[in-house]
């Protein structure tokens, strides 16, 4: 079973800055007013090496415009988004629904990025702090130890239920 490419916080397309992809016919520059000045610094950088297409959105009442962007690109295409999380997972969520691969995408998340584990315990995904090991689940309440392994399924990384030390209470 495939599952499609989702953004995480370690993602192989998160980059700390943009390397332009000369063998690419084309390079596609989408950006929020976080990444707007990112994003106009690369278009200099490259500018008159291949043909640059940007586009500078608001938040989720452009997400039409992206999507007709996107799918009105030929193959070869290179795409650079340079964006806060939210919009940045809404950009990138419309490329790989639109059929691109994470090879063909280069992130650049402009603030803090989201990190979330899925509760082994209650089935349901929390947000939890960039670098936790640990952390309670948002609804069952259960003690986790968060896993190096991120589920694409899931959409989040396994956290394991645990009963710290302190908290046992033998018979009630």
């Amino acid at each position: 079973m495939y599952n499609s490419p989702v953004l995480f916080d370690k993602s192989i397309t998160i980059v700390n800055k943009f390397t332009p992809r000369n063998e690419r016919r084309k390079f596609v520059v989408i950006s929020d007013q976080a990444g707007y000045d990112q994003a106009k610094s690369f278009t200099s950088e490259i500018e008159g090496t291949v043909p640059v297409e940007c586009l500078s959105i608001n938040g989720m009442e452009d997400k039409e415009e992206i999507k007709r962007l996107i799918l009105s690109q030929k193959m070869g295409t290179q795409f650079y988004i340079a964006a806060s999380w939210n919009n940045a997972v809404m950009i990138f969520s419309l490329g790989v629904e639109a059929g691109l691969s994470e090879a063909e995408i280069q992130t650049l998340i402009i603030g803090p990025k989201r990190r979330y584990v899925y509760c082994m315990k209650c089935f349901e995904v929390s947000e939890v702090e960039e670098e936790a090991e640990f952390a309670e689940c948002d609804h069952c309440k259960a003690s986790l130890e968060i896993g190096p392994f991120y589920s694409i399924v899931r959409e989040g990384y396994i956290g394991y239920p645990y009963i710290p030390i302190g908290k046992e209470e033998v018979g009630s």
